[in-house]
């Protein structure tokens, strides 16, 4: 009794759900449930660890180049840098690439969080302009 009880108050979430957000909830057929996309095939996990490693490398060899750039283009391009590295990882090997759009929301709002309080306390301390 109380198993019939518990798969209908399941059934009518499931209808108050699919009311409200429409089909969002439901995956594409051939995916696991939460997926909006296919997973990427390990070749597209290689080519994103190649990329990865060049941008590595790029990164090192702007860090040598003290002297002869100024200082604040090397921050710039490390800057930069470390945001195509963090995009590519969070993207594709946190699979937010693949996952519902909330779930990339909240992850993009909690990092421009981070970032904005990163940037005040260097503010603050007066370790930036």
């Amino acid at each position: 009794m109380a198993e019939g009880v518990i798969a209908k108050a399941e059934e009518d979430i499931k209808i108050a759900a699919r009311g409200e957000l429409g089909h969002a909830l439901e995956p594409a057929p051939g995916l696991l449930p939460g997926e909006l996309r296919p997973h990427p095939t390990p070749f597209k996990y290689v080519l994103i660890a190649v990329i990865l490693v060049v941008v590595t490398a790029l990164e090192v060899g702007v860090s040598y180049m003290d002297g002869e750039i100024p200082n604040g283009l090397i921050v710039a391009l490390l800057l930069i840098m470390a945001v195509v590295k963090f995009v590519l990882v969070a993207s594709w090997y946190m699979h937010l690439r693949t996952d519902q759009p909330i779930f990339r929301r909240v992850f993009t709002i909690g990092a421009i969080g981070a970032i904005i309080l990163y940037t005040i306390v260097l503010a603050t301390l007066h370790a930036i302009v």
